[in-house]
């Protein structure tokens, strides 16, 4: 009996280790790609064009690798700008505004290759003024009721379907220097006039909500700054953010966000239009 019970497990065991097997997988490791990041506005200041390059994922950096020494030029079709390149990868203009209703180009030059990408400048209405105000909270989590600033935006959004806008804001504590509070796209608020089209609310757009009281402390100087950006532009992060926020049980497999450059380049180069506002904390 003992026999009998042994030998099917026995038989079983063997089986199971001669199944074993290393199997190879020949992984298709992309080619090095340049990503080009370039953000100009209509304000005066030294405007940066940042270029970096891909790695293979088998590959470990301290630091993103830099594109160094490559030619960059901004155009308005009249006027040309050198970008000068600073530290490694980073290309600054001179300090200069650009102007608003016109169509910029950047040229990169790179290991033989040359890169361009264009985007208009489209002009917005200024920020009236902005306010931020406190109110109660309850958190489902502990049941208790909490304070929370809000900033609330004083504007009349231009009539006319097809605008595009991106907020975002900083904050200036007594004796302390601005602190971004949107830091990464994910923070920030983009979005197209469908919906408010011409409206200008009595109690102002409430774009940024849900702060903690301690960030915006009595005294703090609070600066919004409003970008009137392109659809091209807009549809980019609308891309970057399904990339990011996913996990869904039908999620496709994620792909390389649409970019305005040519030539197998990633990234974008942006021309928006810059409005800031101020306010303080009393």
């Amino acid at each position: 009996m003992k026999i009998r019970i042994f030998l099917p497990i026995f038989i079983i065991a063997i089986s199971a280790c001669s199944c074993t097997k290393d199997i190879d997988f020949d992984l298709n490791e992309e080619q090095e790609r340049i990503v080009i990041d370039g953000f100009i506005t209509n304000v005066k200041q030294k405007h940066l064009i940042k270029i970096t390059r891909t790695t293979s994922f088998f590959k470990t950096y301290a630091e993103v690798p830099v594109a160094e020494n490559a030619n960059v030029v901004l155009s308005d079709g009249v006027e040309s700008y050198l970008c000068i390149e600073e530290t490694p990868g980073n290309y600054y203009t001179s300090e200069l505004a650009f102007e608003s209703d016109k169509n910029y180009t950047l040229t990169v030059d790179y290991e033989g290759k040359t890169y361009t990408a264009s985007d208009y400048m489209n002009s917005t209405n200024d920020i009236d003024t902005i306010v931020t105000f406190e109110s109660e909270d309850l958190s489902f989590l502990t049941g208790k009721i909490k304070l929370l600033a809000s900033i609330a935006v004083f504007i009349r959004e231009t009539e006319g379907i097809g605008d595009y806008y991106l907020w975002k804001y900083q904050v200036k504590k007594p004796d302390t220097a601005y602190k971004d509070m949107t830091p990464t796209f994910t923070d920030w608020i983009f979005f197209p006039d469908d919906f408010i089209e011409g409206k200008s609310p009595p109690d102002g757009w409430v774009f940024f909500d849900k702060i903690p009281t301690s960030e915006i402390v009595p005294g703090s100087i609070v600066r919004v700054k409003m970008f009137g950006i392109s659809k091209g532009y807009y549809d980019f992060l609308v891309g970057l953010r399904q990339q990011v926020f996913r996990g869904g049980l039908f999620d496709g497999p994620q792909a390389n966000i649409s970019t305005n450059f040519n030539n197998g380049a990633l990234g974008y180069f942006v021309a928006a239009s810059e409005d800031i506002a101020y306010t303080t904390k009393e």
